[in-house]
């Protein structure tokens, strides 16, 4: 790398490390980050090893279904949008300078990686559910974490080589976007169909698909679980840590040539989605909020043509939803509720509480999503002479009515998975809407309170802490009626929705005026 390559890197790595001594606000954020993952850690240690340890190959799939994930989407979206690893501040400084194309590329790499460490941070909180049920040490989530942080990278190198192969021609870069996506799914698909013409229990079944060495041998996110197990086999296996570590640098060598040998001057390639990068990221400091666009948009109906007042809202919103979706739902909420539906099938033996948890921990994510959220930082809302609370239900009745359609089409999937009775269908249909109802009133209960804080890690942190609190009445509820009674199980879930729901009129009453004044929101 060319010595001014190094002295942006290190002067940039020192700039951060004295920005948070200087800014009290980052320096929170860390050492929350950092109390938290020692709690953590304590909590798990203190709770020590369950009575029963499920099997370690279990927790090698999980992870390879994690590694899976995070390379497809990576590399789905960056072959839909452009991959790029530089910053505005790069294009104007480096790429205008006398600097060879491929000592840039790795000057981005190099960047890049640093980015995807940031992206698996999560994992480190997990250590103590993992410790408890697979007995491994933070040397085990440690390793994970930085697998997750290499696949991610591996993902945005693979995305931002189609797309420098594919740019000049809209159709072969669809053509290649499918046919990534089709690979891996075909992929999962026979590991599937396999495991079950093996009989017996699905999950163990596939966890003994996914140990064989051909498995293992799927791009990149089996070379992950490769050397996963190659590192915490009861006797390291070195054959599998050898060959996974060579292969993943193989791949990304192939990578780095191949941009280089296709067209060493990426330049162009790259620029555009940089700027829309770089766009992206200044809307959502400055509190705006962005949504994808479609390239090519077919101009159907317009307008409106319904509502009065602040009923428009609602309308307005659900045109918006009908022209972002695929099918029914949107792309994220597809992908959510198809993840839950898989996590019914493999763990159908283990009843329904996983799913139900699994869901509504999956909704903490989805509900943050709302049209509503835009309606804040626009002035129109606020010019409508009706009452705040009048508005404000109006602007959340789509976000509702996501929430009941979304709950109802995966429970009754979920339940014709597991053949769970009707009553006990309607419970759990029930019980997420609450907890929808309930995360889209702690969401607005953030944005009313603390939307004005610059770090939007910090919001999501209390987000998350105020979910918890808010939540307690229910769960209270359910500990209550689930040991000190004998009613069915389906109305412990009625009585803990009718709890949330309550916990919800508490929480929107406090945030009625969020709509009264401008100035309320920080914007």
């Amino acid at each position: 790398m060319n010595s001014p390559l190094l002295y942006v890197l290190l002067t940039r790595f020192k700039n951060k490390l004295i920005s948070i001594f200087k800014k009290p606000s980052q320096l929170i954020f860390i050492l929350v980050v950092v109390a938290m993952m020692g709690v953590s850690i304590f909590s798990g240690n203190q709770a020590g090893v369950a009575y029963y340890v499920r099997p370690i190959e279990e927790l090698y799939t999980i992870c390879m279904v994690l590694f899976g994930v995070s390379f497809v989407l990576t590399g789905f979206n960056g072959i839909s949008k452009g991959a790029s690893m530089f910053s505005m501040s790069d294009v104007n400084f480096i790429f205008s300078s006398p600097i060879k194309p491929i000592p840039a590329l790795i000057y981005g790499l190099v960047q890049q990686m640093s980015t995807s460490l940031l992206l698996g941070i999560f994992i480190l909180f997990q250590y103590t559910t993992i410790h408890t049920y697979y007995g491994v040490d933070f040397r085990f989530l440690l390793t994970v974490f930085l697998l997750y942080a290499l696949v991610s990278f591996c993902g945005q190198l693979t995305a931002m080589v189609i797309y420098i192969l594919t740019s000049s021609d809209d159709k072969k870069r669809s053509t290649a976007k499918w046919t990534f996506a089709g690979l891996v799914t075909v992929y999962a698909a026979l590991i599937f169909f396999r495991a079950k013409s093996a009989g017996g229990e699905m999950l163990p079944a596939i966890v003994a698909q996914t140990s064989e060495l051909p498995a293992m041998l799927f791009p990149v996110f089996g070379w992950g679980r490769m050397i996963l197990a190659g590192i915490f086999a009861e006797e390291m296996n070195l054959l599998y840590l050898i060959l996974g570590s060579v292969l993943m640098v193989a791949y990304i060598a192939v990578m780095v040539i191949l941009v280089k040998v296709n067209q060493t001057d990426y330049y162009e390639d790259v620029l555009k989605a940089t700027e829309a990068s770089f766009n992206a990221i200044t809307a959502k400091k400055e509190g705006m909020v962005t949504e994808a666009v479609p390239q090519n948009v077919k101009v159907g109906k317009t307008g409106i043509g319904q509502g009065h007042g602040s009923q428009v809202f609602y309308y307005k919103h659900r045109i918006e939803s009908r022209r972002a979706k695929s099918f029914i739902f949107d792309i994220a909420t597809l992908v959510y509720m198809a993840v839950i539906c898989v996590f019914a099938f493999i763990f159908r033996s283990m009843g329904i509480m996983p799913v139900l948890i699994m869901a509504i921990y999956m909704q903490l994510f989805s509900v943050a999503l709302g049209r509503w959220v835009k309606e804040l930082i626009m002035p129109y809302v606020y010019l409508i002479p009706e009452s705040p609370m009048k508005k404000l239900f109006n602007c959340l009745k789509e976000s509702f009515l996501k929430i009941t359609l979304e709950a109802i089409f995966l429970f009754v999937i979920v339940g014709a998975i597991m053949k769970l009775p009707p009553e006990e269908i309607v419970g759990c249909i029930l019980l997420r809407i609450s907890c929808g109802i309930l995360f889209t009133a702690v969401n607005l209960f953030s944005e009313r309170f603390f939307g004005g804080i610059p770090i939007k890690a910090i919001s999501l942190i209390l987000y998350f802490l105020f979910a918890m609190i808010f939540a307690i009445p229910a769960i209270i509820t359910a500990i209550m009626f689930y040991n000190f009674t004998l009613v069915p199980i389906w109305t412990i879930y009625v009585f803990s929705a009718v709890a949330n729901i309550l916990s919800s009129v508490f929480v929107f009453f406090t945030s009625r005026n969020v709509l009264q004044y401008a100035e309320l929101n920080n914007r």
